[in-house]
């Protein structure tokens, strides 16, 4: 699948028309998930990389708030994996690294606006309780690797945690 994938997008290979590339990668998406369970790790894993390029190259051509929700998945996905199979650096799906940066590479705000937005998040406009919310979305799926005990925050990622509660 990902030869082929990697066919289409460099495009030597044609997807078949009106293809569902986000049908394709929820399924690849719950061909990993449940195979964590049993003997069959390199499949999961590989449905794992297959869902996680697919979900990547659908958040490259989509609009902001479309974009946001496939990098989430993918990143959910990637926190599920890690969480069962722990982190390897330079992996294209196991490596935390990858997850980490996601998070902060897309922050606007610094902790200390985030935490007088949020105070008053009510009184916000709907592009800042969207931005809220939206880090608030990612902290949640930074949890999921804490919890797992597969990442220990540094102050920084301290420090945004300890919005979480606050934010909208």
């Amino acid at each position: 699948m990902l030869a082929w994938l990697k066919q289409v997008w460099s495009g030597q290979l044609q997807s078949p028309e009106n293809f569902n590339w986000h049908g394709f990668a929820e399924a690849a998406a719950f061909d990993a998930r449940s195979n964590l369970d049993n003997s069959s790790l390199v499949s999961s894993l590989s449905w794992a990389e297959v869902a996680t390029s697919v979900y990547e190259h659908l958040g490259n051509s989509a609009s902001e708030s479309a974009a946001e929700l496939y990098r989430n998945s993918s990143m959910l996905l990637r926190t599920a994996m890690i969480a069962k199979l722990g982190s390897v650096p330079g992996n294209p799906v196991l490596d935390i690294d990858q997850v980490v940066n996601w998070f902060f590479n897309e922050l606007k705000i610094s902790p200390d606006e985030a935490n007088k937005k949020a105070t008053n998040w009510r009184n916000c406009n709907i592009q800042e309780i969207r931005e809220l919310r939206k880090i608030k979305n990612r902290l949640n799926i930074i949890s999921v690797l804490i919890e797992s005990d597969k990442l220990t925050p540094n102050q920084k990622l301290s420090t945004w945690l300890s919005l979480k509660s606050k934010l909208p």
